[in-house]
């Protein structure tokens, strides 16, 4: 197992419009995850929803935009570019089978581009 990078190397978006309880409730079907690994958070401050993913290989969560049905979906993934690309398709691709939008880009520790998935 790789560790976690320090600092966030992944950055994206997501589009749904059918919220984030429903992406969580695809993701933790198709991966087979817990509650606890990938769960919406609700600020107490705003009522602001936050998809959060717990897993081995990575941290990522969103961010609201303005525009009710996308957010900004970014984090920390391990590994190599390889490994990175995988982790990301375990999470993307099961999404838009269900007709949900997602794109990343990859950093590398220095902040510059190595590649985007999808």
């Amino acid at each position: 197992m790789t560790d976690l990078p320090a600092l966030n190397n992944v950055y994206g978006y997501l589009h749904s419009k059918t919220g984030l309880r429903d992406i969580a409730k695809v993701l933790r079907n198709y991966l087979g995850l817990s509650e606890k690994q990938i769960y919406i958070y609700r600020s107490q401050f705003d009522g602001n929803e936050t998809l959060k993913i717990r897993m081995e290989t990575c941290e990522l969560e969103t961010q609201s935009l303005e525009e009710g049905d996308k957010w900004l979906f970014n984090g920390a993934v391990a590994g190599d570019i390889d490994s990175i690309k995988a982790t990301l398709k375990e999470i993307c691709d099961p999404l838009t089978r269900k007709g949900y939008e997602t794109n990343f880009e990859i950093y590398d520790e220095n902040f510059e581009f190595l590649s985007s998935y999808p």
